[in-house]
């Protein structure tokens, strides 16, 4: 996976979070990557969106519940005490929007990508659809209100170029 593929999808978490929960961008920083052998079951809550186009694969975003509900708590503007439909509705946005932003910015390295709508997964119930997912890339982001990782399982499509 080449570096812009993986500084794309950087830049988009910390724009993402810089506009939408924390005006103070410098309270998210990335950590060294690392081989994610488990990138779906690994994780309180996951989510995924799967990217099409000139590269294709799977993008998840992992943190523990905990994270997911001050993420949440933040996004809502109200303290949130359990994950319930509108919660796991604006998690899955935020990732929607990531990813959106990510894909924009392949955009301008000359990628063209398509996304579709995020799936979320908690405590470890993965689809059986998804089973071939297990091995990614992982970003560690760490923010004020946890850490997320990104798990990137792309690959580029030569027969799209």
């Amino acid at each position: 996976m080449a570096f812009q593929h993986i500084d794309s999808f950087v830049q988009a978490v910390y724009t993402v979070f810089a506009k939408m929960l924390n005006p103070e961008l410098k309270e998210v920083k990335a950590g060294k990557p690392f081989f994610n052998n488990d990138p779906l079951r690994g994780y309180e809550i996951a989510v995924l969106v799967g990217v099409l186009g000139d590269i294709h694969g799977q993008v998840i975003c992992g943190m523990t519940e905990e994270t997911a509900k001050n993420i949440i708590s933040r996004m809502l503007e109200m303290p949130i005490e359990e994950i319930d439909e509108m919660g796991k509705s604006a998690i899955c946005e935020l990732k929607n929007i990531i990813i959106g932003n990510a894909s924009t910015n392949l955009s301008h390295v000359g990628y063209k990508c398509l996304i579709t709508p995020p799936l979320i997964m908690m405590n470890g119930q993965v689809p059986s659809f998804l089973e071939h997912v297990d091995t990614a890339l992982a970003i560690p982001i760490d923010t004020p209100y946890g850490k997320v990782e990104i798990n990137l399982s792309l690959r580029k499509d030569d027969l799209a170029s």
